[in-house]
Parts: structure tokens; C-alpha cells; sequence
């Protein structure tokens, strides 16, 4: 199994403030891609998007996507529709002549097109009432109540993309209908601003994007299984040690609930730990192992059940990178 580190400037750090003062294990690894039909694809071509707002899409994309870096190299190399065409390398026997020609990594066209809409209507009115005169003591004794009328700004943005494979069919469309609506009235201090409610809703798009077409490195305190029942009174201080031993060494913590999962092996706390442990370490068929046989368990279900999402995510993940890097 070959392991990849893969980051993105929106790469996650899973966890609450809760887990984070409870006895946890961090593992981290890279998730798959959201679609898979465009796996191999490591070179896109943008091209000039349609519609009003299809110049901000592009670069909202572009620049998602070319901050996905694997093993601190970009994943995609993106180049626009205008740099050129592809890149062709020759391979022949040494000293000879070129044996065969073929156009390198495996590239796609992204096109698209973006269109934008803004809309107003009258929304009723509010009213407010406020003191228009006060006695000595600063009471109020006579009041009034002002009426100010009310609208709704309503933001529609409708992206369209579709990647094409180099040699024709397409490996990714996306479409979608997108709508941000505000109430302001004439007492508001200021109005909303349609650019800043289409910002939001083309990098929501870019954003879906990015993580549909590349895979995602997160990090995630997993807080472990702290029950004793049913260990003998020695192993139970053994374990409840191991459990602190946690906080400030998880390494050797691991080594503790490993070595004691022989004497107790179907402890739904020592299975689970050590399959989070094997998760840990990237022995992901192993964890799924433990995360099963811990699932067989009365209290280990739910714990065993999200370990088991976690590591099938992982595996598929690795199933994606091998198609895009062939072993060998």
C-alpha cells in the first residue's frame, strides 16, 4: 500500500472543542474524490467560461484547483485556453530514432458558463415604535409609531460546467440553480450587496468543484473507548493508565492497547482502540478488521460503525490514486 500526502488550502482539521479535552487518537489520511469519472485527468485546459458570470467562475475554479497539492506537487497542472497546445513527449531506443510518440499525462477541457440575475419586490413593512416625549424623570408618556417600507433582494446564479476528455466524451458535468435572498427595510442602516451574496454562491460552486474532482487530506480527533468492563482488576489499572498515556503519547499508547487486546480479544474497548490505532498507522484492512469484530459487540456499534466509514472512504481513496498512478 503506498501512502500519499495530499493538501489543499481548504484542507480540514476535524475537531470539536468537545473531543478536544477528551482522550482521543488523531488520524488523518487522504478521502476520495466525490466522482470518480475524472480520477485520471492530471493536466485541464480552462476555457473562456459564457455568460456574466462565467470570467469569475474560471478563476474561482483555477484557483481551487491548483492549490490541491499532492506530496507537495501540484495535482492538477491547469493551463488556459489560450497558452498553447498539448505537450508531446518522444521516447526512442538511446542513440536511435524515435520509436513512439504519445501526449503525455492524461488532460481534459473544462468549459462552462455562468449566468447571473438580480431582483427586487416590495415586501410589506415594519414598524417601530419610539418615544417622542419623556417627563422629568425620563419616562416616556407619549409615543409614536413610524411605518417603513420593506423589500427582498433576491440573487440567482446558474453555473454549467462539463469536463471533455482530449480524445471526446465527458468525465464530469455539473449543474445547478443557486438563489441567496435578503429582507432589507428603509430603517436598515444599510442595504445588502448582490456582489457579495454572488461571491458567496460562485465559491460555494468552485468549492463543490474542487472537492467533486479531487481527493481531500483531513485530520480527525477520534476520542477513543474508555470503558473497563470485564477486565481483572490489574488490567483494569493498565488500561485506565493507557487511556491518560493518550494526551501526551499516542504512539506508545498504541503499543499498550495492542498488546493487550490478546488476552481480551473480544473487548469492545480494546477492539475498537486498536483498530483506531491500526487507522492510525495507515493499516487500513486491519482496522477494518477490528472496527468489524467490534461491531459485533453490544457497546461498540456506533463507534465501530464510523471507524468502519472512515477506513472503506480511505480505501477508496487509494483505489482512485492507483488508477491516476498505476503501481509500478
Amino acid at each position: 500500500m503506498r501512502t500519499y500526502s495530499l493538501l489543499a488550502m481548504a484542507g480540514l482539521a476535524l475537531a470539536s472543542p468537545d473531543i478536544a479535552l477528551a482522550e482521543v487518537l488523531t488520524v488523518e489520511g487522504v478521502y476520495p474524490a466525490r466522482t470518480a469519472g475524472a480520477v485520471e485527468v492530471e493536466e485541464i485546459t480552462v476555457e473562456r467560461f459564457g455568460g456574466d458570470v462565467g470570467e469569475q467562475l474560471a478563476i474561482a475554479i483555477t484557483d481551487r484547483l491548483e492549490d490541491v497539492r499532492l506530496d507537495s506537487q501540484p495535482y492538477f497542472t491547469i493551463k488556459s485556453a489560450t497558452g498553447g497546445g498539448n505537450t508531446y513527449h518522444i521516447y526512442g531506443a538511446a542513440g536511435g530514432a524515435p520509436e513512439e510518440a504519445f501526449s503525455g499525462p492524461v488532460g481534459a477541457t473544462l468549459r462552462g458558463t455562468a449566468s447571473g440575475e438580480v431582483s427586487e419586490v416590495r415586501d410589506g413593512s415594519e414598524k417601530r415604535t419610539r418615544c417622542v416625549r419623556r417627563d422629568d424623570n425620563k419616562k416616556c408618556i407619549e409615543e409614536t409609531v413610524d411605518v417603513f417600507r420593506c423589500r427582498k433582494m433576491t440573487v440567482r446564479f446558474s453555473p454549467s460546467l462539463r469536463l471533455i476528455a482530449r480524445e471526446g466524451g465527458t468525465l464530469y458535468a455539473a449543474d445547478d440553480d443557486l438563489v441567496q435572498s435578503q429582507r432589507y427595510c428603509a430603517n436598515d442602516k444599510s442595504e445588502p450587496s448582490p456582489a457579495r451574496m454572488m461571491d458567496s454562491m460562485v465559491d460555494e460552486f468552485a468549492q463543490r468543484v474542487r472537492y467533486d474532482l479531487a481527493p481531500e487530506f483531513r485530520r480527525a480527533d477520534v476520542r477513543i473507548m474508555e470503558s473497563r468492563k470485564g477486565l481483572a482488576n490489574a488490567d483494569s489499572s493498565a488500561f485506565r493508565e493507557t487511556v491518560r498515556l493518550t494526551k501526551s503519547d499516542q504512539a506508545a499508547a498504541c503499543v499498550q492497547f495492542e498488546a493487550m487486546l490478546p488476552s481480551y480479544p473480544d473487548h469492545a474497548s480494546l477492539l475498537f482502540n486498536a483498530g483506531l490505532c491500526a487507522e492510525r498507522d495507515g493499516r487500513l484492512e486491519e482496522a477494518a478488521d477490528l472496527y468489524q469484530r467490534t461491531r459485533m459487540t453490544a457497546d461498540g456499534r456506533a463507534y465501530a460503525q464510523a471507524g468502519l466509514d472512515r477506513v472503506a472512504s480511505r480505501m477508496r481513496a487509494e483505489r482512485q490514486l492507483d488508477r491516476r498512478y498505476p503501481p509500478g
